[in-house]
């Protein structure tokens, strides 16, 4: 009897967690839970070198999967996850937890989180979100930050390179 319910209110609990998240990309814009493919992410880590003083963010980090995959390679980056989902957060930071990961994943909006120290921004968003993304770019990086985006690209900065995968570009630009 207990445990029936126990399981009652961790379904309650995750069809709670489910419709904010639906309500979040429905009715606020944010984007759905999408992860790039390794293929994708090593792509993108081959054609980037952080040193130990760089930070690299990545804005909408979801599950932190490219964060991980940048800390094995570049133990040394300063690593910093934004993501403003409670499930994917949630979720992200007890894998990060059990790995005895240093990412520093943050619960936070993405537009109010800082970047000026960033390196490195890697994001995969959507469509809407790049104007005013790339507006906060342009104000708080300092030249030389690279951004790095999967499959949308950002407007008004400046285009360095372009990656042509199957399931669509990779956009290198430099403030």
């Amino acid at each position: 009897m207990i445990f029936l319910v126990l399981l009652e209110l961790v379904l309650l609990v995750i069809l709670v967690f489910a419709a904010i998240n639906f309500f979040n990309i429905v009715f606020r814009g944010f984007a759905p839970f999408f992860a790039a493919k390794p293929e994708v992410v090593t792509l993108i880590l081959d054609n980037i070198k952080p040193t130990k003083d760089q930070v690299v963010y990545e804005l909408g980090a979801g599950n932190a999967n490219f964060l991980q995959a940048m800390e094995a390679k570049y133990p040394e980056a300063k690593l910093i996850g934004v993501e403003n989902s409670w499930w994917p957060y949630l979720l992200a930071k007890a894998k990060l937890k059990s790995l005895h990961s240093k990412i520093d994943l943050r619960r936070e909006n993405l537009y109010k989180t800082n970047v000026q120290d960033a390196s490195f921004i890697y994001c995969y968003l959507i469509p809407s979100m790049m104007p005013e993304l790339s507006e906060k770019i342009r104000q708080e990086c300092r030249p030389g930050t690279t951004v790095i985006s999967y499959i949308f690209s950002i407007p008004n900065l400046s285009l360095r390179q372009t990656i042509n995968t199957p399931g669509g570009n990779i956009y290198f630009y430099e403030v």
